[in-house]
């Protein structure tokens, strides 16, 4: 058979692949359009918010009348002070151990007298925790003795034990000093006791 078609059917078949190269392209437009809308959607969201998380406040004072104070309530000094002392005196003196936090806590305290020397390496000293003073000021009565009587020349545990203390709760600090009977030395020297107390969150090791 001949390769030379008659200019008739040459004709036809150019219309005829015009035709489908443009019928391809016109559907190669309509998928691209189709793959294009695809991309296109609705989106949402939601938002969650906490509430506010405020850290607690640990906060142990001392003394009357609330909130007491960080240190050295005036009435205690005056209180456990005595003048003249000979062998077989003794002073009691109390102080409210104050939870002025928002927190419990629990606490414990050390003791330690001014001088290893003279009265001060002389003089005993008993804590009571929870205890009152006596009428005549020379013991402490109810509560429970954690120290003593024993000297305090060097640092010593008084309250070796932790203590609870709800916020806003309040407990006694009784502390008695005696100069023992028989005493035969500290003629005309003096001494002062410091009690530090530390209180720690519940659970603190």
């Amino acid at each position: 058979m001949s390769k030379h078609l008659p200019p008739r059917m040459t004709s036809g078949l150019k219309r005829l692949k015009s035709t489908r190269v443009r019928a391809l392209l016109s559907l190669g437009m309509v998928l691209g359009l189709g793959s294009v809308g695809t991309l296109a959607y609705w989106t949402d969201q939601a938002t969650l918010t906490s509430g506010t998380f405020t850290a607690g406040n640990l906060d142990i004072k001392l003394g009357s009348p609330a909130p007491g104070v960080d240190n050295n309530p005036s009435s205690f000094s005056t209180d456990f002070a005595m003048s003249n002392m000979q062998p077989g005196d003794s002073k009691a003196a109390a102080v409210a151990v104050r939870n002025s936090g928002s927190i419990g806590f629990t606490y414990t305290a050390t003791g330690v007298t001014s001088t290893a020397a003279g009265i001060g390496s002389l003089l005993t000293f008993k804590v009571v925790p929870g205890g009152t003073v006596n009428g005549g000021a020379t013991d402490c009565t109810g509560g429970t003795t954690t120290f003593g009587p024993a000297t305090m020349s060097s640092s010593q545990n008084v309250i070796a034990t932790n203590r609870p203390l709800a916020a806003g709760a309040t407990e006694t600090f009784c502390v008695v000093a005696t100069l023992p009977s028989g005493t035969t030395s500290g003629q005309g020297t003096s001494a002062s006791a410091t009690f530090t107390f530390n209180a720690k969150q519940v659970g603190a090791p």
